[in-house]
């Protein structure tokens, strides 16, 4: 019989503590109007995770890019003190960043899983760069 190395059951029990963790609704902004609504109130920085090519063919006004490979290396560009709302195409990878933000400890990270594809779909302003 073969068993986990101890490392491997501190990262599987720490994972385990973090997913435990995630709220109902999974710090999201479930609508375009929840969206708007935010972003009247408390300012917060949009970071669009699509590849620049992505940003550049249109994108939700004021967002900047960031894609999600390199999130990591851009954490000097996404405030602490101040909302972050992380969208993509579709949501699949601004849920993936906001998994990763959380997990270094940034708790003011929220996803709008209706992403670009919703913004445009709503017949919202687009920008391009």
């Amino acid at each position: 019989m073969q068993t986990l190395p101890e490392a491997t059951l501190n990262l599987e029990a720490g994972v385990d503590r973090f997913l435990k963790s995630i709220p109902a609704g999974y710090y999201t902004i479930g609508n375009v109007e929840g969206l708007k609504s935010l972003v009247t109130s408390r300012q917060p920085l949009l970071v669009d995770v699509r590849e620049s090519s992505e940003y550049q063919s249109g994108h939700i006004p004021d967002a900047i890019n960031i894609p999600l490979r390199t999130l990591t290396h851009n954490l000097n560009k996404i405030p602490r003190d101040r909302p972050v709302v992380l969208y993509c195409s579709t949501g699949y990878r601004s849920a993936m960043g906001v998994m990763t933000l959380h997990l270094l400890n940034y708790d003011n990270v929220q996803g709008f899983p209706p992403s670009f594809a919703g913004w445009k779909a709503a017949g919202e302003a687009i920008a391009k760069s």
